[in-house]
């Protein structure tokens, strides 16, 4: 006899560790191949469930997508947000952030490889990615009026374009480590752009000696 309060848990948890494992078999597989080449049954065939046990929880292969992705970048919100817990600016906590994520390629490459078939208006991302980059180049802009004296930057250089700057560093840089990931550090090559900032950080933060 099931414990009182405790009836249904056992179900639901199983509910809980089953859509995870559906999630991290799709990021795996389109990790590889991309969106269009991997299918629901190969989705299943690997999870060990019929594509009915998927659409179980997720209706179609576009909302599977659209929640890896999801799940993927509330990960980096998580990692982003216990670094600011801990006082760290924004941009040292964007930088800590990449340097989790390469410790796992396949999920650099998700991004890569899925950021780029999502070129294509009628691909089911399009819109998520298109939405993404608006966010976080705002946050980024937010990341780096927290550390620049905007006011001393070099003529025709604002906060924007240095935020577009390091984002495009992460994304290209991505796709050239992950062609070999011995060749060097991608977070440590992206980072390193603080050392052209360095003149231009704020007071109290070159004080401190932020690099």
């Amino acid at each position: 006899m099931s414990q009182p309060g405790t009836s249904g848990r056992a179900p639901q948890a199983r509910g809980v560790a089953r859509r995870k494992e559906i999630l991290d078999v799709a990021a795996e597989l389109f990790a590889g191949g991309g969106f269009n080449s991997v299918s629901l049954a190969d989705i299943a065939a690997t999870v060990g469930i019929t594509q009915a046990g998927i659409f179980h929880y997720f209706p179609t292969k576009a909302a599977l997508l659209i929640a890896v992705l999801q799940e993927r970048e509330a990960g980096n919100e998580r990692l982003s947000a216990a670094g600011r817990a801990n006082g760290v600016d924004g941009l040292s906590a964007y930088f800590r952030t990449l340097e989790l994520n390469d410790d796992n390629p396949a999920l650099v490459q998700l991004f890569v490889i899925l950021s780029a078939e999502a070129l294509a208006e009628d691909h089911p991302g399009h819109d998520w990615f298109v939405q993404r980059n608006k966010s976080l180049v705002e946050r980024m802009i937010g990341y780096v009026t927290e550390v620049v004296d905007v006011d001393r930057l070099p003529e025709g250089l604002d906060a924007e374009t240095l935020a577009r700057w390091i984002m495009a560093l992460s994304h290209g840089l991505g796709a050239q480590w992950l062609i070999d990931t011995s060749a060097f550090s991608r977070h440590e090559a992206v980072s390193k752009i603080m050392i052209l900032l360095r003149p231009y950080l704020r007071d109290d933060l070159r004080e401190e000696g932020l690099s």
